[in-house]
């Protein structure tokens, strides 16, 4: 079995302790019904124990009814649909992140109104609180990435999102100018894939590899319709050597760098 990250075990062990508050139950009387320890209930919860089959499966007759072992599945099994926010807590508590993109620039990175235009049009049945509550969510994360010292990025992005215009020209351009500012400050190491290359390997879709504060890595890909963590070590191995025929293809980041600004110039003119 590969290596769980911890954000899963984090994730699974505050499931656990919700369970059993509902469930009104201490940790002593929760392992006496799962012939485990107070100690190992305890390492559970907090996330720093990795809980045996046997266990899980005792957990979930005493608490989960069936909840516990389908989060369980949903964390660790590849092509289960995850929890947006580990996702996003992922990212932020992350050593590294190597990330393609092709339709939209990164959450992590987006303006205000970049990613006010594309929630709205993306999730047009969202209620005026729900669009605002959603893109603050979005620029907290953003803030903090910003300020942040970490994680390392390593960016490639489809040369065909320099033309789209989510929120038209003045929203596009500040977006554009937010991404070229960090680049040139190496927060971020940024290259454009050419849209038209023969060979182009990001025809399968948006994704990203992060590593973790404990050295493993995860793989998040995304869809039109969802995102699914993948946890093999095989699997994130293939992301990997698919991200670096990325690279290797893509601009320089000093050509890249420069066909965004080119692009700034242009909607400067258009404006």
């Amino acid at each position: 079995m590969p290596p769980v990250p911890k954000q899963v075990l984090l994730r699974y062990g505050r499931e656990v302790a919700r369970l059993r508050s509902e469930a009104e139950l201490t940790q002593t009387s929760l392992a006496t019904r799962v012939q485990s320890s107070k100690s190992q209930i305890s390492d559970v919860e907090c996330g720093k124990a990795l809980p045996s089959a046997k266990l899980r499966k005792a957990l979930d007759e005493a608490i989960g009814f069936g909840r516990l072992a389908r989060l369980w599945e949903d964390l660790t099994g590849s092509g289960r649909a995850p929890w947006l926010s580990e996702i996003a807590t992922a990212i932020q508590d992350a050593q590294a992140v190597w990330e393609y993109q092709a339709l939209a620039f990164p959450s992590y990175l987006q303006t205000e109104a970049y990613a006010r235009a594309l929630v709205s049009a993306s999730a047009p049945w969202l209620s005026p609180d729900e669009l605002s509550k959603s893109v603050d969510e979005r620029i907290t994360r953003a803030t903090h990435f910003v300020d942040a010292l970490r994680p390392l990025l390593w960016l490639v992005l489809d040369q065909s999102l320099l033309s789209r215009r989510y929120g038209g020209v003045i929203t596009v351009r500040e977006q554009l100018s937010h991404l070229a500012d960090l680049a040139e400050r190496q927060r971020i190491t940024l290259q454009i894939m050419p849209a038209d290359h023969p060979r182009h390997p990001g025809n399968s879709g948006s994704f990203r590899v992060i590593t973790l504060q404990d050295s493993t890595e995860l793989a998040y890909v995304e869809s039109a319709e969802e995102g699914r963590i993948l946890t093999s070590a095989t699997v994130v191995a293939r992301r990997r050597m698919l991200f670096g025929s990325l690279q290797g293809l893509a601009w320089d980041p000093e050509s890249s760098l420069r066909a965004v600004r080119d692009e700034v110039k242009r909607l400067d003119s258009a404006g």
